[in-house]
């Protein structure tokens, strides 16, 4: 378990210290950093909340964990005992168990997991990732021994099993499980060749781009997923995978600081979904929905600290969707930095209540909610009592 070190309750603190144990001042950070002075003096008086970029970037001039700044443990041990915490035990031993599978209860086929995978796959979505833990592992030991039959059944079960591990990937992630995300993860990249379907291998490459964006590394991120598109076709399901190649592309290229590269591929994610139309989610873990779209086109000026331009974007559509509030959440939190961006306080605690509304589990952890209240709270005169009650439901120390 990796315990922070820093001192201070707020990344604008630990920054500073990091900074001066460096032995770097303000404007040489910047200058290393490729941001401005003038925003780093402003991150560290909490004036204004930090991108992800602005961090993973931080972080590596620094020579610390992204996570270090954020003040967060890379692997939280869960409260005992609790029927999450023996959850997580179980998927631990589960995907340690790839050659030794112990499946409970009658065999099961290939097409009854992969029921019980699309089954799981909408639980994921809706954001009930507590359910998917408690029957994850199961899954795993069973598709273990389907996926060592020979030929053409073998694939077809590797196939179902590149998706389980996906899914542990994003469920050990969800419960804040970094070092089991990693395994799942490399799980699902090692296994994409063997599964008979070249549109896998684009998958895994998109999953393992996170690991770019999650330390400032942008533009060999990008360079990962060029690579990646050499083995999506001109299908309808090649398109869908397309999308979402651009959308983490978008991302990367905006915090790269090319937002026009960024809506570069943000266009050509619209024109795929506009041509073809392709499924919105033809894998677990691909979403090439008009929501997903949307929600990317409105984030990437945040990432540029471009509130302005991300307020008049999400002034132009409406992002509701019940069968992704992960997504809507997100763009809530987005639309809340670009807000406080833009200079208006009250809009941005409108837009951390409407995350918490409709997706408060991913609101409670993520690091930029955190951040966004801090600078509300710095740029207050006074905590209202409705910024104080939120800062108390997310357990934030103002």
């Amino acid at each position: 378990m990796h315990v922070p070190d820093l001192p201070g309750g707020s990344v604008a603190d630990r920054l500073q210290a990091a900074r001066k144990l460096k032995g770097l001042s303000q404007l040489q950070l910047a200058q290393r950093m490729n941001f401005s002075t003038s925003l780093v003096k402003k991150v560290e008086q909490g004036t204004k909340p930090p991108s992800a970029a602005f961090v993973a970037g931080a972080a590596r001039v620094l020579g610390v964990k992204v996570a270090t700044l954020y003040g967060t443990r890379e692997n939280e041990v869960l409260d005992e005992p609790s029927q999450q915490s023996t959850g997580i035990a179980d998927l631990r031993s589960a995907l340690d168990a790839y050659d030794d599978p112990r499946p409970e209860g009658d065999s099961l086929t290939l097409d009854a997991v992969t029921a019980r995978l699309a089954a799981a796959s909408d639980r994921v979505l809706a954001l009930r990732h507590a359910e998917v833990l408690s029957e994850l592992p199961n899954l795993l030991h069973h598709l273990y021994v389907l996926a060592a039959e020979p030929g053409h059944a073998g694939e077809l079960a590797r196939a179902a099993l590149h998706d389980a591990y996906r899914m542990s990937a994003t469920v050990a992630g969800r419960f804040r499980q970094a070092d089991l995300a990693a395994i799942a993860s490399e799980r699902h990249v090692q296994l994409a060749p063997r599964t008979g379907d070249s549109l896998r291998i684009a998958i895994s490459a998109y999953h393992r781009s996170t690991r770019y964006l999650q330390h400032g590394d942008y533009r060999n991120g990008l360079r990962l997923l060029d690579r990646a598109r050499a083995h999506v076709g001109a299908g309808s399901t090649d398109r869908a995978v397309a999308i979402q190649l651009d959308l983490r592309a978008a991302i990367l290229a905006a915090r790269a600081g090319d937002p026009a590269e960024a809506d570069d591929y943000l266009g050509e994610a619209r024109a795929f979904a506009d041509e073809f139309a392709p499924p919105a989610v033809p894998y677990y873990g691909v979403d090439a929905s008009a929501t997903n779209i949307v929600v990317h086109w409105c984030a990437t000026p945040v990432e540029n600290y471009n509130g302005t331009e991300a307020v008049r974007r999400a002034s132009t559509v409406t992002v509701a969707d019940p069968r992704r509030p992960e997504r809507v959440g997100h763009h809530h939190i987005d639309m809340a930095r670009a807000w406080m961006l833009h200079g208006d306080r009250g809009k941005t605690l409108d837009e951390l209540n409407a995350a918490r509304r409709v997706a408060p589990n991913a609101t409670r952890h993520h690091p930029s909610v955190t951040e966004t209240v801090r600078a509300l709270a710095t740029a207050e005169r006074r905590t209202t009592d409705s910024l104080a009650g939120f800062a108390q439901w997310a357990g934030i120390r103002l």
